[in-house]
């Protein structure tokens, strides 16, 4: 019996740290109140830059660019409705597939989130929050968890 129980525990610890991941686990927080909120005055001592987005507009009501030198780009659309955000959402994560990305993640439970890696080594994430679409395109995934959270965007969980 008690070995057993020994054994059972020693399992579980293995599966434990064989299942840890690596990355921090952040969700998304929609407590900004405006979209000029979601960009940060600075980001890793780069200073940000915001334009109108009119590469892509993807016939939202507002468009923005934010570029943080090289190190982050980030694209935000506000539309008028949830199913419009999401159909700009849809849209959006079929070009990056396109793409044929080195590797994505892709969730679609409580809210919309795509991951992905570029070939080129380039990352991103596409998500929802109500009616807000963004894109978030970093040197690495760990420099957009890290704008994540500094932008209060996300908290840890």
């Amino acid at each position: 019996m008690l070995n057993r129980r020994f054994v059972l525990i020693a399992l579980l610890a293995a599966a434990t740290v064989s299942c840890k991941r690596s990355s921090i686990f952040t969700e998304i927080d929609a407590n900004f109140k405006s979209l000029d909120d979601v960009f940060i005055a600075e980001f890793r001592n780069e200073q940000k830059f915001v334009e109108k987005n009119t590469e892509l507009d993807l016939a939202a009501e507002t468009a923005l660019t934010g570029r943080y030198g090289t190190l982050l780009t980030l694209d935000v659309w506000e539309f008028n409705s949830d199913s419009e955000a999401k159909a700009a959402y849809e849209t959006l994560t079929a070009v990056e597939k396109q793409n044929a990305p080195r590797e994505f993640d892709q969730t679609r439970a409580n809210e919309l989130r795509y991951k992905v890696v570029r070939a080129t080594g380039i990352a991103g994430e596409i998500f929802t929050v109500k009616k807000v679409l963004f894109r978030i395109l970093g040197e690495n995934t760990a420099t957009i968890q890290e704008y994540l959270i500094s932008s209060k965007l996300a908290r840890l969980r």
